[in-house]
């Protein structure tokens, strides 16, 4: 009887494996950011479907559960999807002027252009806003890949050239790993009144457990992955906190100062208690310690810039870049 003996290439199961082992900026996410926001989506997903299912199934509450049923679909396409839309509708109308193209706006166009290439993702449309508030920020037009960024010109004051770089990447970043529309609920929902907040209740319990469990390591994800890209922690620590400084109660009363901020940095985030700056030191270091979220995302991030995994990381994706570009 003939014996087939099936010969295995090592050569090629161990380049397959190699291959397949490829890192990718997503293998350096926060730890639990990508289980954390499924499991947010399964809870509120099968929450919702039982109470509709369970009422409808009793005497007397059908309708009850029919309402719920309806409700939590149309509650969800106004926030997922109208509302953008809305939003996406209202800044065209305002016209070219404040589009980001490469006539009126060459640097930012540019920046959007090659950072979407860098990362992988779909270039976004941008928009300049003239808004007193600095912000950078990346939302979505209610269809898949159709980001759309909106930069203040507040952001551009406040912000060196670098700096604004940084945050536009983070906001690319979150495209990429499909943060923008969990993100963007959880922002709409804040900023809607509390009254309109109780009646579209199905999505505000949704961004509840989205901001309970899921979006602050969201933000650590972007943060870890930005400085990957950007290899360049004082610049990133420093944009980010020029923007929370704009914002930041704490930091306004203290009348906190992009130069104090830049000082601060170059110092390592420490406070020289020999030097003149010890006032500005402490007066940043204590708003950052009164902010425990902000306090979070600055010790994950200087944690993150100054660890073993950070290095190795670096040479991993540099190799993998190499290997492709010779090819």
């Amino acid at each position: 009887m003939p014996v087939t003996v099936k010969i295995e290439d090592k050569a090629k199961k161990q380049a397959a494996q190699t291959i397949a082992a490829a890192p990718d900026l997503s293998d350096y996410a926060a730890q639990d950011e990508v289980s954390e926001g499924k499991k947010a989506f399964l809870i509120w997903f099968i929450a919702m479907l039982l109470l509709s299912v369970v009422l409808a199934a009793v005497p007397n509450m059908q309708i009850v559960g029919m309402v719920i049923l309806v409700w939590w679909i149309a509650s969800s396409a106004a926030y997922f999807i109208f509302a953008p839309r809305a939003m996406r509708r209202r800044l065209e109308e305002q016209g070219s002027e404040i589009r980001i193209a490469a006539k009126n706006q060459p640097r930012l166009h540019t920046l959007l252009s090659k950072g979407s290439a860098m990362i992988g993702v779909t270039e976004p449309a941008g928009f300049l806003v003239d808004e007193p508030f600095s912000q950078v920020r990346i939302l979505n037009s209610g269809k898949a890949n159709e980001n759309f960024v909106i930069i203040t010109q507040a952001a551009c004051d406040l912000l060196q050239p670098p700096e604004l770089d940084c945050l536009v990447i983070r906001a690319l970043i979150h495209a990429r790993q499909n943060h923008v529309r969990r993100l963007m609920i959880v922002q709409i929902l804040a900023d809607t009144p509390p009254l309109m907040r109780v009646l579209a209740w199905p999505v505000a319990f949704y961004a509840n457990l989205l901001r309970m469990s899921w979006s602050d390591l969201a933000e650590q994800t972007a943060d870890r992955l930005a400085l990957l890209v950007i290899k360049h922690e004082k610049l990133l620590m420093s944009a980010l906190l020029k923007q929370f400084s704009s914002s930041d109660p704490l930091m306004r009363e203290n009348n906190v100062t992009t130069e104090e901020i830049d000082s601060y940095i170059s110092q390592g985030g420490k406070i020289d208690m020999t030097g003149s700056t010890v006032s500005t030191d402490y007066k940043i270091g204590s708003s950052i310690q009164a902010n425990p979220y902000l306090e979070e995302r600055v010790n994950a991030l200087r944690l993150w810039a100054g660890s073993k995994e950070f290095r190795a990381a670096l040479q991993k994706l540099a190799e993998a870049k190499s290997k492709v570009e010779a090819k």
